[in-house]
């Protein structure tokens, strides 16, 4: 096997998740899940996990925090463009979409799984295409922005699908991106139990540093890359993965929760590590090169 990054052939077990093994690059430091699921396999655990119904409940019960979230990465945007033709892949129900349009922004997404597609053209009557990608042959340079939340960790051929990417953007145009961080201190911590793991869902695991080398290889140059991560997500993972067993575990779990000190604490001192790229999440503004390194 050789590394997507960096090509070489050397790899260490960082850690396990039931019957996979997540491997990292002794040069890049890029994780990998082993075995590599079959794009069959992939496309019934994408049907699996991502149920309309559950993906509605999950982004309806939370409407106003995700619309929050989404303006934040809006106004950012508007940094580097104004408006123009926004392409949101791996849009799932489309609130994402949503929330641009109405900045804006003329919308288009793409989404793998059909009954979400289908929620968000009926629902929120957007302009939503259903399947991979590199199968709806958009034109050339036909998008101003791309954004990729979530995504990246996802695809099986990350130098084809960049490519296609780069394709589809205009020259100048701005890719937004956002995946987990394997060099977080949340994975450091909670390793094996880290939430962002999600072997075989996630086939890729990022850091910063692989992450640039990525993108910058591929024609991209990065305006600003950053890391992040909620304050509950972070106390969660840690609390679920240290609490005793049984009823005592679910015990201190609820006293935790409930005196929400840890949630306070983390809060103060999360600035810390993101400063030096260890949150949990990167999030990258990048521009489209006019050639690739």
């Amino acid at each position: 096997m050789n590394c997507p990054i960096c090509k070489k052939q050397s790899f260490y077990e960082w850690g396990r998740s039931g019957s996979f093994t997540i491997l990292r690059c002794k040069d890049c430091g890029i994780g990998i899940t082993s075995p590599f699921p079959t794009i069959e396999d992939l496309t019934k655990i994408n049907n699996d996990i991502y149920q309309v119904d559950q993906r509605i409940q999950t982004y309806l019960s939370k409407q106003e925090y995700f619309e929050k979230r989404y303006r934040k990465y809006i106004n950012k945007i508007k940094l580097y463009k104004e408006n123009g033709d926004l392409l949101d892949i791996g849009c799932n129900i489309g609130l994402f979409l949503k929330v641009a349009q109405q900045n804006g922004f003329s919308t288009t997404g793409v989404e793998l799984n059909k009954e979400c597609a289908h929620y968000g053209q009926q629902f929120f009557k957007l302009k939503i295409f259903s399947g991979y990608l590199e199968d709806i042959s958009f034109r050339k340079d036909s998008f101003d922005i791309v954004t990729l939340f979530d995504v990246l960790e996802h695809i099986p051929d990350i130098i084809g699908f960049i490519a296609e990417v780069r394709r589809i953007l205009k020259i100048n145009g701005l890719l937004v991106l956002q995946s987990p961080n394997i060099d977080s201190v949340m994975a450091k911590l909670t390793k094996s139990k880290w939430n962002w793991l999600c072997p075989p869902d996630h086939l890729y695991h990022f850091t910063s540093e692989t992450m640039i080398r990525f993108l910058t290889s591929n024609g991209f140059t990065i305006k600003e890359i950053k890391t992040w991560e909620p304050a509950e997500d972070f106390c969660n993972n840690l609390i679920m993965a240290y609490q005793p067993e049984g009823i005592l575990g679910r015990l201190c779990s609820k006293v935790i929760r409930l005196i929400n000190i840890p949630l306070y604490s983390v809060s103060i001192f999360q600035h810390l590590w993101w400063r030096k790229l260890k949150g949990g999440l990167i999030e990258v503004y990048a521009i489209k090169s006019e050639e690739v390194r």
